[in-house]
């Protein structure tokens, strides 16, 4: 993965976070979000929503979607800066893991970013909006977060594009997200759903 294989702006920020934990073993997610600089919560949603997709065991879901609810209440409560607090800024995670999703993932970024475009009914990207967009990665974050078996692909595609249109001001890319995002909960609800009436029928055969 070369510099030139990174031309947008979340590309070449993710390339530069792969480059700089290539030579250590664990990385911690307070380091990751302070390699983004500036606040950016665009990016934010990015760099936790690309470590759920690393298929290792544990809770891993429950941490990233803690992340992230964090992350949707500092964006209600309209906060420029994005922080977190220690005991999950502590928390470690695999560096060749975080790597190999990053180079994964890239191209996908880059295929997103192709289709940005940056100011795009602008209106719709402001600060207010970025306010409001708290309530969906709020709902995503609890999704992220739920046991459910590849249940994380849903949510972490529309962080993505969410994330991204945030970065670029698309306000039609937004909308894209929030359709993802509305498309992502009514599948969640109707896995919860049959699985509730499933673990129910199971129930009554060995009454």
């Amino acid at each position: 993965m070369t510099a030139s294989e990174a031309r947008g702006y979340a590309s070449s920020v993710l390339h530069r976070m792969a480059s700089d934990i290539t030579d250590r073993e664990r990385v911690a997610l307070g380091d990751l979000l302070q390699s983004l600089g500036q606040s950016s919560f665009g990016l934010a949603l990015i760099a936790l929503a690309l470590p759920a997709m690393i298929p290792i065991p544990g809770p891993f879901g429950m941490v990233t979607g803690c992340c992230l609810v964090l992350v949707a209440c500092q964006m209600l409560l309209g906060r420029r800066r994005l922080a977190l607090p220690r005991f999950l800024a502590d928390r470690h995670v695999a560096a060749d893991g975080v790597k190999a999703v990053i180079t994964r993932v890239l191209p996908w970024v880059k295929r997103l970013e192709a289709f940005m475009r940056q100011g795009r009914w602008r209106s719709l990207t402001g600060r207010s909006s970025r306010t409001l967009m708290g309530i969906p990665v709020l709902l995503l974050a609890v999704v992220l977060a739920l046991p459910i078996p590849f249940g994380n692909v849903g949510p972490v595609a529309s962080l993505l594009v969410i994330g991204l249109s945030l970065m670029v001001r698309d306000g039609l890319a937004l909308m894209v997200g929030l359709v993802l995002t509305l498309a992502t909960l009514l599948w969640t609800a109707a896995l919860l759903f049959a699985g509730a009436h499933i673990a129910a029928y199971l129930g009554t055969l060995f009454v």
